[in-house]
């Protein structure tokens, strides 16, 4: 959706007002050149004289409206990603361990060497598998890359936003509100979103996780969070434990098979 641009008397450079992935109205916020020099870079101490007189001191943090609920996205979808991690590491120990009983149970006489070589893949399995675990885990409740609401990231707060919440009107109709070096304002989580040099894609809000997350790469509908640049090396090596998991399996056959001969 196209931004407006709002040019203000106050000496100030002109402010562009953007949807930013949000499809709503146009709306024109009075956020003007000095607070907006002030936002996604440190926090405004002081903030009348900003709005008109109108708004006397800032809203506290305990005082802002409650983040948006959770979607119901984000509590099914993790099911889906327990689910196949669990299925495909007790396939893989199963394997390894049936091939290990079998070749335990050979009354021949085996070399010392053979019968060691064919523990390795039963101490690989049970890493894999826990290396497999700790990356579900951190995906669903290491919380990467979401902005949290703090002094830092909530103000200064630009003036329309305080003037609807004081009046206990609701935001939804607003769009989010740019402000210098590629910082932006999530009117549903009420947060400054500044872009680090290092990030490729801006900041975003997920639908579904209902948070603002830095460095958004996409958000995955197995494990139903956010894949991020902070989280993003996790993720990877959760999807490499399924290919390690194969090869482990396939040497425990092989090990079995010459253990037999």
């Amino acid at each position: 959706m196209a931004g407006v641009t709002t040019d203000f008397p106050q000496n100030g450079p002109t402010v562009e007002l953007t949807g930013d992935d949000v499809d709503h109205a146009a709306h024109t916020a009075p956020f003007t050149g000095a607070v907006a020099q002030e936002a996604g870079m440190e926090r405004l101490e002081d903030a009348e004289d900003i709005w008109s007189g109108e708004v006397s001191g800032r809203i506290p943090l305990k005082d802002l409206p409650p983040l948006p609920p959770r979607s119901h996205g984000f509590f099914m979808e993790p099911l889906c990603g327990v689910c196949v991690v669990t299925v495909f590491s007790l396939m893989f120990i199963g394997i390894v361990l049936g091939t290990r009983g079998a070749s335990d149970n050979d009354d021949s006489d085996h070399d010392r060497t053979i019968r060691d070589i064919s523990q390795v893949p039963v101490y690989l399995v049970w890493a894999e598998a826990g290396v497999a675990t700790l990356c579900v885990l951190y995906l669903l409740f290491g919380g990467a890359g979401v902005v949290k609401r703090s002094e830092k990231t909530c103000y200064p707060m630009p003036p329309e936003v305080e003037r609807r919440i004081r009046q206990r009107r609701c935001l939804d109709n607003m769009p989010n509100i740019s402000g210098p070096q590629k910082s932006s304002y999530c009117v549903r989580c009420l947060v400054w979103r500044q872009q680090s040099s290092a990030e490729k894609d801006p900041p975003h809000h997920c639908s579904v996780c209902s948070r603002c997350v830095r460095g958004f790469d996409h958000h995955c509908g197995v494990f139903g969070r956010c894949i991020v640049r902070a989280n993003m090396p996790c993720f990877v090596t959760l999807i490499a434990m399924l290919p390690a998991g194969f090869m482990t399996a396939f040497l425990a056959i092989m090990a079995g098979g010459i253990s037999q001969d």
